[in-house]
């Protein structure tokens, strides 16, 4: 498939459209540099660990003590949480909060941050597959804790780094924000899912690599475990989803050790080879799309890798649709060679 002219193409997990425009890579200034983050502000590394809350997970060494040095990774509540913990919350509930022109309600769950390395590293390419692996397994570990709770129904696992991408530290770390409603997306996807199961009897992730790896346009890598492409509707230039094969588990909380290691080499392939084709460092947003927990999960989980390479503005604020400057097909042309020749 070519992109002659601009195309609207839409995404069959979710409904979200996006405009494919590569003509629109050509515009003046039309890619950046992000301002650097300030690294001397981090109270991340070791030695530091009484600027944090208390930890509710680590993987340390030498049965060191918790809450202090000792460890090469740590989960910790985030200390500015976008959700009221779920422990603490007082019912606020009144008529003027149901108002129908004012509706409001209060905003519970839970809101984590992962540390994933005790020094100053800031880009998740300087980690080793080994340590990607780390990251990935305390995701999965405290995605169990969380199902634990009757109360949420939600999680979202999901990584900023570089300005652009949101993030305000430059230490690596992620964040995991479960809550007890349902987001947007997660209603588009678990109804989309749930329909083509009742349907087809299949999974619609699985059902859409089938369909990429038939095409093969947009396919980068595949692997025992993985499915690696660029998305025929990507909501940014040079996004790429890794789909776990349909021998996996559907919950990313039940990926076995050799799922999580062959992820984190993929991880750490991919990034260097989007380097080379970006010229440098560059900021993004990393992504677990997940079934809801609170149920028997209705899709397989996915991991999104997206390089903020543009710049929102008034189309999309007004419109909920991106424009995408690097057609998938020529973004994964691309990195397929570049992760060809690393081989």
């Amino acid at each position: 498939m070519t992109t002659s002219g601009p195309q609207f193409r839409t995404d069959v997990l979710t409904g979200q459209q996006v405009i494919v425009a590569p003509q629109r890579a050509q515009r003046p200034a039309a890619n950046f540099q992000d301002p650097p983050l300030n690294h001397l502000l981090d109270p991340f590394t070791e030695g530091h660990e009484g600027e944090t809350p208390d930890e509710r997970f680590a993987i340390r060494v030498d049965n060191s003590e918790p809450n202090g040095p000792g460890w090469q990774l740590r989960v910790v509540p985030n200390r500015y949480p976008s959700v009221t913990p779920t422990s603490v919350l007082v019912s606020t509930t009144s008529a003027t909060d149901e108002s129908r022109l004012f509706p409001c309600r209060p905003a519970s769950g839970e809101h984590d941050v992962v540390i994933e390395c005790p020094d100053n590293r800031s880009r998740m390419v300087e980690l080793s597959p080994a340590e990607i692996q780390q990251t990935l397994t305390a995701w999965r570990t405290r995605m169990l804790q969380l199902m634990l709770s009757p109360s949420l129904c939600s999680v979202a696992v999901f990584r900023n780094e570089g300005f652009s991408a949101g993030a305000s530290l430059a230490h690596c770390h992620s964040q995991i924000l479960a809550t007890t409603e349902l987001m947007p997306q997660d209603l588009a996807r678990h109804a989309r899912a749930t329909q083509h199961r009742a349907t087809t009897g299949r999974d619609l992730g699985q059902d859409l690599w089938d369909a990429e790896q038939t095409q093969g346009i947009r396919v980068i890598r595949e692997t025992p475990c993985f499915g690696v492409y660029c998305p025929f509707a990507s909501r940014m230039s040079w996004q790429v989803r890794f789909v776990p094969k349909q021998s996996q588990p559907l919950a990313f909380a039940d990926a076995s050790d050799a799922t999580l290691q062959d992820l984190a080499t993929l991880l750490k392939s991919t990034l260097i080879a989007l380097e080379k084709q970006l010229g440098g460092p560059f900021s993004f947003n990393l992504t677990l799309s997940h079934p809801r927990i609170d149920q028997p999960a209705a899709f397989s989980w996915s991991l999104d890798l997206l390089p903020r390479t543009g710049r929102m503005a008034g189309w999309e604020l007004l419109t909920s649709v991106e424009i995408v400057t690097v057609a998938p097909e020529t973004a994964a042309d691309k990195l397929r060679t570049a992760m060809g020749n690393a081989d």
